[in-house]
């Protein structure tokens, strides 16, 4: 009987923590399940929502369920979550040793200092704006607004009250100091995307394309309402843009994504890394994660720019993130440490743009400015768009068919990278099955005691 609630016990902590590191719903059944069954209970029954595990055991005749623990946690954690899950279904741990664990998670100090975090925030929003060739003004403003974002995040950490009015707030300021701010220095800064990119980890971009994962894979409850959770952030974003705009005064101004005056294509890939390392720092990325991660991301990259050139850039999308994921499958299976794949391709999710093309629109539309620019701003090497001038209208102005194509290009973009990952994550199970592939060491921690 000890050992049974022992076993249920480990199950629903496992799957609240793999919840709060950013599993699928899809993942974390097939991970629990094969736990169950490794310690010979294939019969207890589990279903996993995006917020709590219920578990049904036959035997003793009961059912619970336990929330996920609302605080995200943070990448080295999310890959000790891994270490344990992995240990777990091979029997190297039991279930008492497992919670012991996974308690201790809550007490591990980071990686970096808060400094480092913080500055990885600007780093990284400098690194996007850098992608997406915005004038030196712009690049500038998004580091500024991008360490902004990251003191709000630390300061509000602890806080779980308040943090929902971190997004609204982090929005409106950086949108009253890109608009305000940057009309009085250079015309030629790209608000909307210099905009994004310090909030680009707020952008639920991973999030939507997860909730078309597990829609598409049957989970229909989990899909629906995380899809729901995320346009009603991309909202919450589009409105503190609004207000920050309006504060600024400046309706006369452009806030159209993107101008004629960009800067060179290869700066784009100094970018690329300079967000690599950005996101290395912000979300400390477990020890051994740093050199795969840089080279993910600049391969990931590297893929899109070209099938951007060579076909579309919503193939593009799909085909960077088939690539991508595939190359982190690979890592985690082959290399020493056995980083999980998750952990290595969660920066490529905000480098691929869904979320902040979603942004862009919805915003544009709320606006009434033209988007053209826009949609051709999903690859970095697009065609330069003209420059639009617009007013801040009411919304009433709101009409589909002036902003129908980006909205498409969002939704079409999102199911690229959906199927891209689909169709990687099938040949990383492929290769998962061949006989000379080594037997990955999956601790990257001590043991306790």
């Amino acid at each position: 009987m000890e050992q049974s609630d022992d076993l249920e016990e480990f199950i629903l902590e496992l799957g609240r923590a793999q919840l709060a590191a950013g599993y699928p719903v899809d993942d974390v059944t097939r991970s629990l399940l094969a736990v169950a069954e490794a310690n010979g209970r294939p019969d207890i029954g589990i279903f996993v929502l995006p917020n709590a595990v219920l578990l049904d055991d036959p035997v003793i005749g009961r059912a619970r369920v336990i929330a996920e623990n609302p605080k995200a946690l943070r990448m080295d954690q999310a890959a000790a979550v891994h270490d344990i899950a992995q240990e777990a279904k091979h029997r190297e741990i039991t279930p008492a040793q497992g919670l012991d664990e996974l308690d201790d998670l809550s007490d591990r100090e980071p990686r970096f200092a808060p400094w480092a975090t913080i500055l990885g925030r600007g780093l990284a929003a400098a690194g996007f704006a850098l992608v997406f060739r915005v004038s030196p003004w712009g690049v500038g403003m998004a580091f500024v607004c991008g360490l902004f974002v990251g003191l709000l995040t630390y300061v509000t950490r602890r806080h779980p009250a308040i943090q929902p009015l971190v997004p609204p707030l982090a929005a409106a300021v950086c949108a009253f100091a890109v608009f305000g701010f940057g009309s009085l220095i250079d015309d030629s800064v790209q608000p909307l995307r210099v905009v994004a990119a310090p909030m680009i980890t707020l952008i639920p971009g991973a999030a939507i394309t997860r909730a078309t994962q597990e829609l598409a894979s049957g989970h229909i409850i989990s899909g629906a309402a995380r899809l729901v959770s995320s346009i009603v952030q991309i909202l919450v974003l589009t409105f503190g843009i609004l207000v920050g705009g309006l504060l600024a005064s400046v309706s006369p101004y452009d806030i159209g994504d993107l101008t004629e005056q960009r800067l060179p294509l290869w700066v784009a890939w100094i970018g690329a890394g300079i967000y690599a390392a950005g996101q290395v720092l912000a979300f400390n990325e477990p020890k051994g994660s740093v050199t795969p991660v840089i080279t993910l991301l600049l391969l990931a990259f590297s893929v899109q720019q070209l099938m951007a050139w060579l076909t579309d850039a919503v193939i593009a999308a799909g085909v960077a993130a088939a690539v991508g994921l595939f190359v982190a499958i690979l890592i985690q299976d082959r290399s020493k440490r056995g980083t999980p794949a998750f952990v290595l391709f969660t920066p490529v999710f905000w480098l691929l743009v869904p979320g902040s093309l979603g942004l862009v629109a919805l915003t544009e539309a709320v606006t009434g400015t033209a988007n053209d620019a826009t949609a051709q701003a999903t690859s970095a090497d697009a065609p330069e768009s003209p420059s639009i001038t617009s007013s801040l209208p009411s919304f009433d102005d709101l009409t589909l068919d002036a902003n129908s194509s980006v909205l498409l290009v969002f939704a079409a973009s999102i199911i690229a990278i959906t199927i891209g990952m689909q169709i990687a994550s099938l040949a990383g199970r492929i290769v998962q099955r061949l006989p000379d592939l080594p037997t990955p060491s999956f601790r990257t921690r001590p043991r306790k005691g």
